[in-house]
């Protein structure tokens, strides 16, 4: 069974890995950038922190630290044509959107830092090795609302991949499937933590499905569009 569990972790740790690659080339390829800015810096800000910290043990801080260079792309893309967007929908001055931006990353970096340092002195009962878990549930609940918010303000599929959200399923089901079948995580058959999770795959399938036709309205092929 801990060779299954170990392979159903890599097969998570890869499908993020994949799906950041292709979110900063497709970033790329259609000049604007691949994921909003709120689960951007939340994000960031998990894989520094529990990679630099807080690091758990070396596979934990290996994994979390290829995450975390690997998002650099997509920060890079961000940076590098994402003042269009915040001028074209909020009229923002390009000092305004440079400060909200750091403050963003700033903030986001914040919350993991000092959340650790709360859930691990408050919560007794809250193993230490189980909080970046909980912490990037809630991110990745966050992560498909932001994706959804963005779709329907653009209005169209840049940025935005058919693929690269069906790998990022993937990647969720293989840790899902980890969780439950390692007693390590029992608290996960809690009804609070199953609630986030399942709300976290619903959005992300009803984005899927939005996208998909989309890009067949686009004149596009879903499935050749990486």
């Amino acid at each position: 069974m801990k060779y299954i569990n170990a392979l159903l972790g890599l097969l998570g740790v890869f499908s993020w890995i994949f799906a950041y690659v292709l979110i900063t080339r497709r970033g790329l390829k259609d000049k604007t950038y691949g994921m909003p800015l709120i689960p951007l810096a939340l994000n960031l800000g998990w894989e520094f922190v529990f990679s630099f910290c807080f690091p758990l043990n070396l596979y934990s801080q290996v994994t979390n630290a290829l995450w975390f260079f690997c998002d650099l792309g997509i920060v890079y893309t961000y940076f590098k044509y994402g003042y269009s967007s915040f001028n074209k929908f909020y009229g923002l001055e390009k000092k305004q959107w440079y400060f909200i931006s750091v403050f963003a990353f700033l903030i986001g970096f914040l919350i993991n830092f000092l959340g650790y340092k709360f859930f691990s002195q408050y919560l007794n009962h809250f193993p230490s090795a189980e909080i970046p878990v909980l912490t990037a549930w809630l991110i990745l609940l966050a992560t498909p609302v932001c994706m959804l918010a963005m779709f329907f303000q653009r209005r169209n599929s840049q940025g935005q991949s058919f693929i690269i959200i069906n790998i990022m399923l993937l990647g969720n089901f293989f840790f899902i499937l980890q969780f439950f079948i390692n007693p390590f995580y029992y608290k996960w058959s809690n009804p609070f933590l199953v609630l986030i999770i399942t709300v976290s795959v619903v959005i992300e399938l009803y984005y899927a499905k939005l996208l998909y036709k989309q890009l067949i309205k686009e004149g596009m092929n879903p499935w050749k569009r990486f």
